[in-house]
This record gives structure tokens, sequence and C-alpha cells, in this order.
């Protein structure tokens, strides 16, 4: 298997040796590499693929930060593994990660959602359905916008779904963020709450069915709050922009890894 429109944001440091150890890490704060850039009245971030080993330890910091503010087991890391793309959104002024999410692909080692709910996915493997993966979803505390969050999810989507044929994307996220997923992005409950040792939290199955979200892409991608929408799809890139996504992630997939 190959490797595979924000307007306010309020920017925090969320500690000086973190940030500076972060940057150090992680950005070159140029927008070559970029898959997309978003740009707001006062930042710019780029999105990009985690393809070198500093970036994917900037994207480990970043999960294990938020995740323990949250109470949550941490000591994640961000590996270089044939069936994960992970994507991180960076700052171009600060050059830290803000926003990072990783897709796993479903193959022989299966998934990690088949831990707690093997007969619920196997059930869509039984369906002949192709499915991946969200984990190690992470966004800066300070970053609170729909916009990162549109822009940032159809990159992933574009990954999954137009490049990798997949049909349904699944998540494990607490009760209280299946609120938020189901909002924002139509997400559908998939599986029972359970207690996840991952975490050490309690969690739930979701379930989000591709071809929906490529529906929803179509009709609002690129509006933003012309559509008068409450999800995140109308702060989807348009389809003029979406074709470039794909364009320089298939550049991506071809060019040999960073180092």
């Amino acid at each position: 298997m190959s490797k595979p429109a924000l307007r306010r944001t309020e920017i925090t440091s969320a500690g000086q040796d973190f940030e500076t150890v972060l940057s150090s890490l992680s950005f070159d704060n140029s927008p070559e590499a970029d898959l997309a850039t978003v740009k707001t009245s006062r930042h710019a971030f780029g999105i990009r693929v985690a393809d070198s080993e500093g970036q994917r330890q900037g994207a480990s910091m970043l999960i294990n930060k938020m995740y323990a503010w949250r109470g949550y087991r941490s000591g994640f890391t961000v590996g270089d593994r044939p069936d994960e793309m992970t994507l991180i959104a960076a700052d171009y002024h600060l050059g830290t990660a803000i926003a990072t999410l990783t897709i796993r692909m479903d193959g022989t080692d299966g998934l990690p959602a088949d831990e707690l709910y093997h007969s619920e996915v196997q059930r869509l493997r039984d369906e002949d359905r192709r499915i991946c993966e969200m984990i190690k979803f992470a966004i800066e505390g300070s970053i609170k916008s729909i916009q990162l969050l549109g822009a940032l999810f159809h990159v992933a989507f574009i990954y999954a779904y137009r490049l990798q044929g997949c049909s349904d994307l699944l998540a494990e996220v607490t009760p209280q963020h299946a609120i938020f997923y189901r909002h924002l992005l139509h997400f559908e409950r998939f599986g029972e709450e359970k207690l996840n040792p991952r975490v050490n939290t309690r969690g739930v199955l979701l379930r989000l069915d591709l071809q929906h979200a490529a529906e929803q892409i179509r009709k609002f991608g690129g509006q933003g709050s012309a559509a008068f929408q409450t999800s995140a799809y109308a702060y989807a890139f348009s389809e003029k922009e979406e074709r470039g996504v794909i364009e320089r992630l298939k550049r991506i997939e071809q060019s040999p890894p960073s180092v």
C-alpha cells in the first residue's frame, strides 16, 4: 500500500519550552510542502503530510499534550507505517503544530477499533465495505475553529475516499465528543459505550458513510458561512481546490520519504 476557510482564530502559546522544542522538530515554515493553505485575518496555516521523523515527533507531542490535558492516558507515538497517513496543520508564523489526525487503513493487522468492537467492524467487512479509522486526532486547546476542522477533515477525506477508495470511516470517541462528531460531520453511532483501556476513558464507536460526506462536500464545500450550514462541510474546499489537493497528495505518494 502506498504511503500516504478559517477567518478568525485566537492562538495562545501552550508554553515556551513546548513550543520551542516542537518548532525545532517539525516545520520549515515554507508552503511548498503543504497540501492546502488556510488563511485568516491574523494567521496563515498549512496542512501537510507528516512524512519526516521530526514532523511525526511533533504530532506525537501535540497528541500526548492534549490527551494528558483532558485526563486521558497518553504515551502515544505517530509511527512510519505503510497503512497510515498522518496530517498536521501548522502555523506559519509560530512554526508549530496546532492540529493532527491519522487515517489507518484496514488490513491484515485490522484496526484499533477491533479491540473493543470487532463484531461491528467485521460486519462491515462481511458486507464488502472498504473501511478505515480516524485515530490520534488532536487540536491545540486554544483553537476553536470549525473552519480548521472543515479543511483538515476534507484533506483526510480526500486521502481515504478519493485515493484509497474507502466507503466507511470509523472513529472511537468519548460520548461527549460524539455529539460534536455527529453534529459537525454527520457521524452515526455504531457501537455501545465501553471503557477504552488505551486512553483510560469511556468511548463509543462512530461510523461515517463517506459517500454521504462526498455529497455534503459537493453541495456546500467552499461556501463557508454563506451556506447557512451548521456542519463543517461548508468549510471544506471547493471542487477546484479539491482537485489541487488530490494532485499534491498523489505527488507526495510518489516521492521518496523525507528524513
